[in-house]
């Protein structure tokens, strides 16, 4: 199990609670067979600062996968639902997202590629969005000190994305983040 509190929940570069702090918080539970399940879930306040729902201060997600190795390299594999529970406006897209992910790790270095199964995060039409990521973690022996790197591209796909394409300003974006942790949990 896990809680947090945060200044900022940031999701693949976009801040879900207006800059604002948040309380997250979670369970998993993992088999020695690489099965693993769990769920997570954060206030937010995006759906409501954006008017697409007028109430929906929640987001809860529930996941399952496989990890396992071949060799030197490591393997992920999952399903992932973003549920968004609240009252929406008139014509409005439910923000609920199912995505399928694939992740291969290396030494230090880990890929994954996400992918939407149908509308992505409120966006009709948008089957097929996906984002991809890179992530480098080392942490420096014998300091409880962790580096952190990570780079990630979101590409929207279909007909929301053909339209703010042809309006000059389009959905693909990229984010990316450096980063120093220090664990204390040994004091």
């Amino acid at each position: 199990s896990n809680v947090g509190l945060v200044s900022d929940y940031l999701y693949r570069g976009i801040s879900q609670t207006g800059a604002g702090p948040a309380i997250q918080g979670g369970f998993d539970y993992s088999h020695a067979s690489g099965l693993y399940a769990g769920a997570w879930g954060s206030s937010i306040s995006w759906l409501s600062d954006a008017g697409v729902a007028t109430t929906s201060g929640l987001e809860l997600d529930t996941y399952l996968g496989y990890k396992g190795a071949a060799s030197v390299v490591s393997y992920d594999v999952g399903f992932l639902r973003y549920n968004y529970p609240g009252t929406y406006g008139a014509g409005m897209t439910k923000a609920d997202t199912n995505e399928i992910y694939g992740a291969l790790s290396y030494s230090i270095v880990t890929a994954k590629y996400s992918y939407s199964l149908g509308d992505t995060f409120g966006a009709p039409d948008s089957k097929g969005t996906g984002y991809l990521e890179l992530n480098a973690s080392y942490a420096i022996p014998d300091t409880g000190i962790t580096l952190g790197a990570h780079y990630g591209k979101q590409a929207y796909k279909g007909s929301t994305a053909d339209a703010l394409k042809a309006a000059g300003t389009g959905a693909t974006y990229s984010d990316y983040k450096l980063s120093a942790a220090k664990d204390f949990s040994g004091y």
